[in-house]
Parts: structure tokens; C-alpha cells; sequence
């Protein structure tokens, strides 16, 4: 710090620092030299406090600002996990109370049962009141752990216009419920003619109703509350590697783990959920005071027609409101099949270890068959020889004979087609990347061997004084070739585990390895062979120097005596 170059450089920047400012703060007309000292000591005394405070901050200070935001980042998590518990129940019970109002409207209500229907539609606009607000207060709370997690001075800065969009929805899917007023039913229209028409065409439904349904799209506070509840959320280990692999724990993740863990369990509870929040939808929308009402079996037997996409047509949606839920119904049927066949596809493939066992079994079957048509093969052969020493070798058992031979050989190929596809089917992904991983350790060892005996091979050439010598220069580019090639190795065992390889690339970089182990394998036999010879030579060169130090050490002692 105290350097001659560090204190030529700071008169420097003084200077320029002080020759801008009087070119800034230089007033025409006026005296320079008073106006401008005192504001240079002024900027000098600034300065000087900045890099005094910059000098302060010390690892201390910083691990008192990171323990801070931990403690404020744990704090807004508790507050956010307990914002979505009662948004959660909040949420449920609404749909709860709207389904009671509904069901207290389908049984013909009289005037006292109004009054209660009324009650209960304030209780649901109280609480859809207060989860509105939460969801506003939640959403800033998130806003603020998302500014403490990354750092950020303010909350607004996480604030975009796909954040508003998306708070905004959210607040009007939670807004919607029925109003506490009553609102008389909308029977089938008459036309001015007197025509009326069919009980089979689609009427409207209630505004309760209307407004009703939309309610079960609060059912996502669930999937909310079950992101706040994982363990992935709540282990501090499980963030850290997720935001250190770039990943975000979020329920798109959770949903996949779920999945991959229990698929049957997940899409029972997916499927019985439709199931009975769309039986009572259908029986809510085929609602009219002027007809029967469906009951909820029959609902449940129409949903399932229209799920299975089977249709039989003796029960049909009578609304707008019917035919809109039972195309939905449809929809997810259609993809709920195709996931129900990959999960039952899954549970009925064999384990690796029951695929061992099956093969085992196998092949010890197909084994035996083929030593027994290999053994009619030579029985055959020996009746064929004896029947042509016969001089029969026409007749209808010389025929025969030849027949059966030709099948025992047809069976005996294809029973050995048979086991190389058993071999082949044993083989999956696993297995080649062990033997993709054995084949590289054992390319490394080679490599590093023949590294070790090229350079021992320089060492014997350099020790002959041929350094210039073609011999030394090919060994010279073998070693560097060799180094290349084990760095290379390296590479590619990082580019295997980082990318998805499927079969095919794995078994041609199986071969390739084979053939360079194949390789290898020559070259280390016949370098080990020329290191032989050399150990030979070296062991003459020491016996030679040693019978030449002898020599000398004895007429060193005969001049000294």
C-alpha cells in the first residue's frame, strides 16, 4: 500500500479529480480560488469516508448480514405456510356451503328455507372477502421473500406484468361465488307464437348454480397447501441443491416426484376427486323445477359413460351448463386412460433382478434343448452312415432318417438364435454403463501405463545420446499422442454422465472402447517385451560401471601407494 507506484497513482487521480471539479464548480466572474478550495476539501473528506467504510466491512459483518436474511427469509416462510392453511380452509369450506345451499335449493325450498340459504350465501361472501385479501397479503409476502432470497432492496422489484396478470386472475377465480340475493329461476322460454319448447333441449340453470361451479377452481389452494407441507420445501439441504443445479422447488416438481413415487396412489386420488366433484356438477346443472331431477347415482352413471367415452344414451345432459361439464369429463377421461395404461404398463414390467431370474431359467431350458437336438444330430448322422453302409440309401427309413437330422439342425440354429436374443434382451441401460465404466477404467490404466513405458523408453534413448534420432522422436509423439488420448478419456466420461445417451450411442462407444482396449492391449505386450530389453541392458550397463568403479577405486590405490 505504501508502494511508490500506488502513491503516483493516487496524486494522479487527486489531480485529475481535483482539475474536473474547478472545470465543474468554476464560476465565471467570480474568485476560483476561495469558491473551490473549500469544496475540494469537502469531496476529499467524502471520499475519504467511503473507502473508510468500504474498509470496515469485514467476513464478520457479512455473516451477520447473510444469518439476518436466513432469519428473515425462515420468518416469511412460517408466515406464508400459515397464510395458505387458512387459505386452504377458507377455500374448502366455501365450496362446502355453496354445495349445502345448492342442495337445500333442489329440494323445492319453501320460504323459511330462503332465509337460510340467504344466511349461508353471507357467510360464503364473508369468507370469499377475507380470502381475497389473503391472497393479496400472501402474494406480498412471497414478493418480499423473493427480494430477501435474492438479495434485492425492495420488493417491487419482483413485481412484473406477468406477476400483476397473475395475481389478478388468481383474485377473481377466489372473488366468484353466489351473491346473498335471491334470484328466481329461468325456466324454458316461450316464444311469442306459443310454441314451447322440448324438456330435452338445453334450458338455463339458477345463478347460483351459474355461480357455484366456478367456486371448485379453489380447489388449487390444495396443491398450495401441499407444496408448504412437502419436505422438499421445508429441508434447507433439498433448496440448497436445487438452487445450486438451477432447479426450482416448486409444484410442477413436486407433482413429478410424486408421480414417479406413487403413480397408483397419485391417479386413485385424482380419479376419485373427479369423479365426485363431477357427478354432483351434472347433477347440479340438470337441475329445473319443471322436470325430475337426477338423482346422484344417476349423475354418477352418466359421468361414468362419459368418462369411459362409452355413451350408451339412456341418461343425456339436458343444459348448456350438462353438455359443457360432460365434454370436460370427456377430455380428462381420454387422458386419464392413457396415463392409467403407462402406470399399469410400468407395474407389470419385471423388476431388473426378476428379469435375472427369468433369463436364468431360460436359458438353462434352451441350454438342455439344444444338447438334445444336438445329440439326435449324431444320432442321426450314425443311422444315416449305417443305412448307406446298408446299401439302403433309398428307402423310406433312410428318408426319414435324413428328415429328422435336417429338423433336429433347423431347431438346434434356431434355439441358439433364441439365446443370443435372451442375452441381448438381458442386456438394458444399467449394465452398459457399467461395462461402459469398466472399459474406461481399464482404457485409463492402459493409457497411463503406456505413458509410464514411453517415457522410460525417452529416459533409455536420451541415457544412449540419440536424442535427435528418429526412434526418439516417434517415441516423443507416442507419449504426447498418449496424453492426448487420456485427457480425451476424461472428457467424454463427463460428456457421458452429463447427457442423456440412449442404446444405440452406448453400444457403438462400447465397441469403440473394445477396439481401443483391443488396441492397447498389443501395443502394452510389446512394449512390455522392449522393456524387458531394456532392464536387460540396463542391468550390463550397472554390472559394467560397477566392474569400472572397481577397476579405478584399485589404480587410485596403487598411485597412493
Amino acid at each position: 500500500m505504501n508502494s511508490p507506484l500506488f502513491t503516483s497513482l493516487s496524486s494522479e487521480a487527486h489531480g485529475a479529480v481535483s482539475s474536473v471539479m474547478t472545470t465543474i464548480f468554476s464560476i465565471p466572474n467570480s474568485s476560483s480560488t476561495s469558491s473551490i478550495i473549500p469544496l475540494l476539501n469537502i469531496t476529499d473528506n467524502t471520499t475519504n469516508d467511503s473507502l473508510s467504510n468500504k474498509k470496515q466491512i469485514s467476513p464478520s459483518t457479512l455473516m451477520a448480514d447473510v444469518n439476518n436474511r436466513l432469519l428473515k427469509r425462515k420468518l416469511l416462510h412460517n408466515r406464508l405456510y400459515i397464510i395458505t392453511y387458512i387459505m386452504c380452509f377458507l377455500g374448502l369450506l366455501g365450496i362446502l356451503l355453496m354445495i349445502i345451499n345448492n342442495e337445500i335449493i333442489f329440494l323445492n325450498i319453501n320460504d323459511k328455507d330462503r332465509y337460510i340459504c340467504w344466511f349461508i350465501k353471507l357467510i360464503i361472501t364473508i369468507t370469499t372477502i377475507i380470502l381475497v385479501l389473503l391472497v393479496f397479503y400472501y402474494h406480498r409476502l412471497d414478493l418480499d421473500l423473493y427480494a430477501v432470497s435474492n438479495s434485492f432492496n425492495h420488493w417491487r422489484i419482483g413485481l412484473t406484468t406477468t406477476r400483476i396478470f397473475l395475481i389478478l386472475f388468481e383474485a377473481f377465480i377466489c372473488m366468484i361465488h353466489p351473491m346473498p340475493l335471491y334470484f328466481p329461476f329461468i325456466s324454458n322460454f316461450k316464444s311469442n307464437n306459443s310454441t314451447t319448447f322440448n324438456s330435452t333441449l338445453p334450458s338455463h340453470i339458477t345463478i347460483d348454480i351459474a355461480l357455484g361451479l366456478p367456486m371448485f377452481a379453489r380447489l388449487y389452494l390444495i396443491c398450495r397447501f401441499m407444496l408448504f407441507n412437502s419436505y422438499l420445501v421445508h429441508n434447507a439441504f433439498s433448496q440448497s441443491i436445487g438452487s445450486l443445479n438451477q432447479v426450482s422447488v416448486n409444484f410442477y416438481f413436486l407433482l413429478k416426484t410424486y408421480i414417479q413415487q406413487w403413480p397408483t396412489r397419485c391417479l386413485s386420488i385424482f380419479c376419485i376427486l373427479l369423479f365426485i366433484i363431477s357427478s354432483w356438477s351434472l347433477r347440479a346443472c340438470n337441475y329445473q323445477s319443471t322436470i325430475q331431477h337426477i338423482s346422484m347415482l344417476d349423475a354418477m352413471w352418466l359421468f361414468i359413460v362419459t368418462f369411459t367415452t362409452v355413451g350408451y344414451g339412456d341418461l343425456t345432459p339436458a343444459t348448456y351448463c350438462e353438455r359443457s361439464v360432460a365434454t370436460i369429463i370427456a377430455m380428462i377421461g381420454v387422458l386419464s386412460t392413457a396415463l392409467l395404461i403407462s402406470v399399469l404398463a410400468q407395474k407389470l414390467e419385471l423388476s431388473r433382478s426378476e428379469k435375472y431370474v427369468h433369463n436364468f431359467v431360460l436359458n438353462i431350458k434352451l441350454a438342455k434343448e439344444r444338447k438334445n437336438h444336438a445329440a439326435n444330430v449324431v444320432k442321426f448322422v450314425v443311422k444315416l452312415w449305417y443305412l448307406k453302409r446298408k446299401h439302403r440309401p433309398i428307402s423310406n427309413e433312410y428318408i426319414k432318417a435324413q428328415r429328422e437330422l435336417v429338423r433336429s439342425i433347423h431347431f438346434n440354429q434356431q434355439l441358439k438364435q433364441d439365446q443370443k436374443k435372451l442375452i441381448d434382451s438381458c442386456i438394458g441401460m444399467p449394465e452398459l454403463i457399467v461395462m461402459q465404466r469398466d472399459s474406461n477404467d481399464k482404457i485409463r490404466e492402459n493409457t497411463q501405463t503406456l505413458s509410464i513405458m514411453k517415457v522410460v523408453k525417452l529416459w533409455y534413448l536420451k541415457r544412449k545420446h540419440r536424442p535427435i534420432s528418429n526412434e526418439y522422436i516417434k517415441a516423443q509423439r507416442e507419449l504426447v499422442r498418449s496424453i492426448h488420448f487420456n485427457q480425451q478419456l476424461k472428457q467424454d466420461q463427463k460428456k457421458l454422465i452429463d447427457s442423456c445417451i440412449g442404446m444405440p450411442e452406448l453400444i457403438v462407444m462400447q465397441r469403440d472402447s473394445n477396439d481401443k482396449i483391443r488396441e492397447n492391449t498389443q501395443t502394452l505386450s510389446i512394449m512390455k517385451v522392449k522393456v524387458d530389453k531394456i532392464e536387460e541392458k540396463l542391468g550390463n550397463m550397472d554390472h559394467a560401471m560397477i566392474n569400472i568403479q572397481n577397476t579405478l577405486h584399485l589404480v587410485l590405490n596403487k598411485i597412493s601407494k
